[in-house]
C-alpha cells in the first residue's frame, strides 16, 4: 500500500525532504524543531558536515516555540545538508519525548526553575546529553537567552570532551536511571567553572547519587511535568473540548468524572503499572452513545506521536480497544477489563485469530516502502556476527533481505506477550497497540516481528506461526526463517527492555514470558544457522564453531547471561550439563519441596511445564543479592544441575 494511505517512515531523510519542501511556508513550530533537532543529532552522531549549521537553525527554532508561536516559517530551511535528503536511516527515538511523557515545555519549565535557584551569573554552555538531552537542551538554552544571559549550545555523549571555554556547563539529560552517565559527564567538565544537570525526574531520589558526589542538580518532578498536569479532571475535559477528534467529534465527548484509584498514573500508581510508564487515567466519558468507561493515555505531541494517532485513528479491528477520541498528546480508548489469561497453551483457533489481526493491522496501517540503501540495523549484524564470526557482514546483508519478506508497517507495542488477553465475553483482546514503539534497533518495524512474538505469547514454535501465515498468503517462499530472523531481533531488544522495566505486580507473567521467549529464540538460532549454512557453505563463513571448537549455540546455561530477568541470543555462554535421566516421583517432590522452603520473599516460583520458574520479587537493584543466593539453592536440590537459566533461573522437574 502506497501513496496517501501510506504513512511515512520517520528517518532522517523523510524529514529533510519535507523541510526543504516547505522552504518559505508556514509549518506547526514544534514539528519544525523537532525535525531540525533530529537532524542535528544526528550530523553530531556521524560526524557528518553541517552541525553548525543545524544547530543554529534548531536553536532559533526553539526560540520560536519558547516564544509561544504555534507556526514557524521554514525560510531557514532551504540551506539543509545536501547529504541529509538521501539519509535513509530511521530517527533515534528519545526515551524522554518518545515514551515516557517529557514534553517540550517541560523544558522551558526546567529552565525557569534554574533561573529561579541559581547561583551563578556568568556565561553558560548548555549541553544536551544524546539522544534526549539533545532533543531538550535547545529549548532550556532559548530560554536562558530569553532572560538575557550569554548562552552558548553544543551536545555531548560520553566520552566526548565538552570545551567549556571559560563557560559554567550546564548538562541537560532525559529522566535518569542511575545518573553514572551523568556523574561520568560532570568529572569531566574541566576548569574552575565546572558543571551542573538539569534534568526531569520520575523521583528525586534518581538524583540522589548525583548530589552525595557534590554535583549541582536542578530538577523537574514528574508532578510538574506537562503530561501529569494535563490529566486533572478540569484540565482534562477542557483539552478534550478544544483538540480532540474522532467518533462523535461534532458532538465534542465530556469527561464525567474519573475512576477512584485510577485518577493519574503519575501522581498514584495504578496497581502494576510501570514507574516509568507515560501517565495515563481511566474516566467515564459521556459520548454521543452513551457514558463509557475510557483510559486517556499520553502519548507525543510532535513527530514521536505519528505512529500512535495513525494507529487510533485507522486500526479498526475487534482486537484492539476500540478508539474514542484522538488529540495531539492524548488518546482515549476503551477500558478493556482481563476477565482471564490466555492459559498454558491457548487453542489452536487463538493463535488464528491473533495472526489475523497482526496481518489486518499491516494492511490497515501501511508504512510507506523505504528507498534502496536502507542501512542494515545493527541488532542484525550482532546476530549475523555471533552465528558466523568474523565474516558476518556478507550474513547480516542476506538476513536482511529476508526479513523483506512482508512490506514494513507500524509496530505494535513491541508485540509484548503479556498484553493479549480475554475479556469478559470471552473474546481475545490486546492492548498496547497505541504506545509508540521505543527499541534500540526500530528499524524493523515489520510484521514478521510481531508474528514471531505470537511464539511466546501462544506458547507454540514458529512452525505453528509460520504454517498459518503461509495458509493466508500461498506462493511464496517458506516464512520459518524469515521469522525466526524476525524473533532474534525482537528478542534481543525485548531482552534488554525487560530488566529495565521490571515490575515485582507481574513477576508471574515476566518470567513465563522471558522463558517462552528464549526457549523460541534457541530454536530460531539453529534455523538460521542452518539456514545460512545453506546458503554460503561453511567454506564461505565459519558457522557454528566458537573458540574452543564447541558449539556457539546453547539451549541452556549453567550461569546468567546477563541479567537474572531477560532473554539473550544464545550464542557462546557456559551451556549447562544435561540432567539425565529424569527424576523419580521422589526425587520430583523433594525439589519442589526445596524450592518452596527456600523461596520464600526472594523468588516466586511459576510452573511452566516442567519446569519451576523463579521470578525474582524485588526490583533490579536487588537482583545481584538475589543471584548470590540460587547457590544456596541449588545445594539444596536432591542433585547437581538442576537449577539453569533459561531467560529466567529455572528448575527442572523432568521425569525419568
Amino acid at each position: 500500500m502506497t501513496g496517501r494511505s501510506a504513512v511515512e517512515p520517520l528517518t532522517i531523510g523523510a524529514l529533510a525532504r519535507e523541510l526543504n519542501a516547505r522552504a518559505g511556508t508556514p509549518m506547526q513550530a514544534l514539528r519544525c524543531y523537532e525535525s531540525l533537532a533530529a537532524l542535528w543529532i544526528r550530523c553530531c552522531d556521524t560526524g557528518l558536515p553541517g552541525a553548525e549549521v543545524l544547530r543554529e537553525k534548531t536553536w532559533s527554532a526553539a526560540r520560536d516555540l519558547a516564544a509561544g508561536k504555534d507556526t514557524a516559517v521554514a525560510r531557514e530551511c532551504a540551506s539543509i545538508p545536501a547529504w541529509s535528503a538521501g539519509d535513509e536511516s530511521l530517527v533515534r527515538l528519545p526515551a524522554s519525548l518518545a515514551v515516557q511523557g517529557v514534553e517540550w515545555p517541560d523544558a522551558i519549565a526546567l529552565a525557569d526553575l534554574w533561573l529561579d535557584t541559581r547561583k551563578w551569573t556568568g556565561p553558560v554552555l548548555v549541553a544536551g546529553v544524546r539522544t534526549g538531552g539533545a532533543y531538550l537542551a535547545p529549548l532550556v538554552a532559548a530560554r536562558l537567552k530569553a532572560s538575557g544571559l550569554d548562552v552558548r549550545l553544543t551536545s555531548v555523549r560520553p566520552g566526548e570532551k565538552c570545551h567549556a571555554g571559560g563557560r559554567r556547563v550546564l548538562l541537560v539529560d532525559d529522566p535518569p536511571l542511575t545518573g553514572r552517565t551523568l556523574l561520568a559527564l560532570a568529572r569531566e567538565i574541566s576548569g574552575p567553572d565546572g558543571a551542573e544537570v538539569l534534568v526531569p525526574v520520575f523521583d528525586t531520589g534518581d538524583v540522589k547519587g548525583l548530589r552525595e558526589e557534590g554535583v549541582a542538580v536542578t530538577v523537574l518532578p514528574r508532578a510538574q511535568w506537562q503530561s501529569t498536569r494535563r490529566l486533572e479532571p478540569e484540565a482534562l475535559s477542557d483539552y478534550l473540548a478544544q483538540h480532540a477528534t474522532g467518533p462523535g467529534a461534532d458532538r465534542p465527548a465530556v469527561v464525567d468524572g474519573l475512576v477512584p484509584g485510577r485518577e493519574n498514573s503519575a501522581r498514584v500508581p495504578w496497581p502494576g503499572v510501570r514507574r516509568r510508564s507515560p501517565a495515563r487515567a481511566a474516566l467515564l466519558l459521556r459520548t454521543p452513545d452513551g457514558v463509557r468507561q475510557a483510559v486517556a493515555g499520553w502519548v507525543p505531541p510532535g513527530i514521536f506521536g505519528d505512529a500512535a494517532r495513525a494507529a487510533a485513528t485507522r486500526m479498526r479491528s475487534p482486537v484492539p480497544p476500540a478508539t474514542l477520541a484522538v488529540a495531539p498528546a492524548l488518546v482515549v480508548s476503551e477500558d478493556l477489563t482481563q476477565a482471564g489469561a490466555l492459559g498454558r497453551r491457548p487453542g489452536r483457533e487463538r493463535l488464528e485469530e491473533a495472526v489475523d489481526y497482526v496481518l489486518a493491522r499491516a494492511r490497515h496501517l501501511a508504512v510507506k516502502a523505504p528507498a534502496d540503501g536502507r542501512p542494515v540495523p545493527s541488532v542484525l549484524r550482532t546476530v549475523a556476527w555471533e552465528l558466523t564470526g568474523a565474516d558476518g557482514d556478507a550474513a547480516a546483508v542476506r538476513l536482511h533481505r529476508v526479513l523483506a519478506a512482508f512490506a514494513t508497517a507500524l509496530p505494535d507495542n513491541r508485540c509484548e506477550a503479556e498484553k493479549w488477553f480475554l475479556d469478559e465475553a470471552g473474546r481475545l483482546r490486546k492492548t498496547g497497540h497505541l504506545t509508540h514503539a521505543y527499541r534500540r534497533d526500530n528499524e524493523l518495524l515489520t510484521p514478521l516481528i510481531d508474528l514471531a512474538a505470537l511464539s511466546a505469547a501462544f506458547r507454540c514454535g514458529l512452525d505453528d506461526v509460520a504454517e498459518s501465515v503461509a495458509r493466508r498468503r500461498p506462493g511464496g517462499e517458506p516464512w520459518n526463517t524469515a521469522l525466526a530472523v524476525a524473533l532474534l531481533c525482537y528478542g534481543s531488544a525485548r531482552g534488554e527492555q525487560l530488566p529495565r522495566t521490571y515490575n515485582p505486580h507481574r513477576a508471574a507473567g515476566t518470567a513465563v514470558e522471558a522463558y517462552r521467549l528464549q526457549r523460541g529464540m534457541n530454536h530460531a538460532a539453529w534455523l538460521v544457522q542452518d539456514f545460512l549454512h545453506e546458503t554460503f557453505g561453511n567454506h564461505t563463513l565459519r558457522i557454528g564453531a566458537g573458540e574452543d571448537g564447541g558449539p556457539r549455540i546453547v539451549d541452556w546455561w549453567r550461569e546468567p547471561p546477563g541479567a537474572l530477568v531477560g532473554p539473550r541470543l544464545p550464542f557462546g555462554g557456559a551451556p549447562a550439563p544435561n540432567v539425565a535421566p529424569g527424576q523419580s516421583p521422589e526425587e520430583r517432590e523433594l525439589t519442589k519441596k526445596a524450592v518452596a522452603q527456600w523461596t520464600g520473599e526472594r523468588f516466586l516460583p511459576v510452573r511452566e511445564g516442567q519446569m519451576l520458574l523463579l521470578a525474582p520479587l524485588g526490583a533490579p537493584p536487588a537482583w545481584p543479592r538475589a543471584q548470590e543466593d540460587l547457590g544456596e539453592l541449588d545445594r539444596q536440590l536432591s542433585r547437581p544441575g538442576l537449577l539453569t537459566w533459561c531467560g529466567v533461573p529455572c528448575v527442572s522437574l523432568e521425569a525419568a
